[in-house]
């Protein structure tokens, strides 16, 4: 993989990180529940386009 790349998608998973973990604080929930909702949400925005 191109190195360039690889930098840009650990920069860009750093930051989306950094959002969980402040939306974990705000909520006081734990960062696995912030990130299960993201996944379950992702997921049924892929099942209602296609």
């Amino acid at each position: 993989m191109d190195e360039k790349l690889k930098e840009k998608l650990d920069e860009v998973g750093s930051k989306i990180d950094d959002k969980v973990e402040e939306k974990a604080i705000e909520y006081d929930i734990p960062k696995w529940a912030v990130w299960l909702g993201g996944a379950i949400a992702v997921s049924v925005i892929i099942k209602i386009l296609f």
